[in-house]
């Protein structure tokens, strides 16, 4: 026969047991909730107003890509625009054009799909590295976890065949680029961004840009219109054509 002092013994017992259980679910229950089709506005295809701290190098590819632009024109030129000739804008600047992209969270990975130019991105949860002698891609490698609200992804091997942004700001292979993405609102996503290149920049600096809920979008099929001066291939043309596919409803706003 039981004395209840030893029942209470055994009942302690047992919840001191279950407490990280508990815990663990109660932590795995505050995962944010990013998933979702979000779309910035119309505030121009940069990453802020102020200019980057650029070493004397990257500087001057960054005033060769807009020599003999409109006055007034914050942007690069067109004819040495990368994405001109059907190259993938790739991770960050895929931010700054005013296309939707849908976040899929699964419970080891997270996925970006980018409406433009047909992107995507696999951000890893599992606490993998990019391994040896990984090619160089426009999307780079990702590695994330969660801090509370905020879904933190780490993105290294990105190709330095793309921009920054629109206005012509050139990185290196070296670019490591840090994102803390946060639902700041339920139809407002906040993303703050700092970029690390030594090659390229004199320090780090860092950015933000929000983005609002699309529940009406879906995403489709774009493929940017490739000039006949397109530049790859042995200065062959490959590929001449466009898909711009939005009903009127998905394309409010755009």
């Amino acid at each position: 026969m039981y004395h209840p002092f030893n029942v209470l013994i055994l009942m302690a017992a047992a919840l001191f047991v279950g407490l990280p259980v508990l815990f663990a679910q109660s932590g795995a229950g505050t995962q944010p909730n990013l998933s979702g089709v979000w779309m910035r506005g119309r505030d121009g295809g940069a990453f802020g107003k102020e200019l980057p701290p650029m070493r004397a190098d990257a500087k001057r590819v960054f005033e060769e890509n807009r020599r003999g632009q409109e006055p007034g024109r914050d942007e690069g030129l067109d004819e040495l625009d990368p994405s001109i000739y059907c190259l993938p804008h790739g991770t960050p600047r895929a931010y700054t054009v005013n296309y939707p992209f849908e976040i899929i969270q699964l419970p080891d990975r997270v996925h970006i799909l980018y409406e433009t130019s047909l992107m995507r991105r696999r951000i890893f949860l599992d606490g993998r590295k990019m391994p040896e002698n990984y090619p160089l891609t426009y999307m780079g490698f990702s590695s994330g976890r969660y801090d509370g609200d905020t879904l933190v992804v780490e993105t290294t091997g990105l190709d330095d065949a793309t921009w920054i942004d629109g206005r012509g700001i050139p990185h290196s292979a070296a670019l490591q680029l840090t994102e803390r993405f946060r639902r700041a609102a339920p139809s407002t996503l906040e993303i703050d961004f700092r970029f690390e290149d030594p090659t390229t920049f004199t320090s780090p600096w860092a950015a933000k840009l929000s983005f609002g809920l699309q529940p009406a979008m879906e995403i489709m099929e774009h493929i940017g219109y490739c000039e006949d001066r397109f530049r790859y291939n042995n200065e062959k043309k490959v590929f001449r054509g466009t898909v711009d596919w939005q009903s009127p409803e998905q394309a409010i706003g755009r």
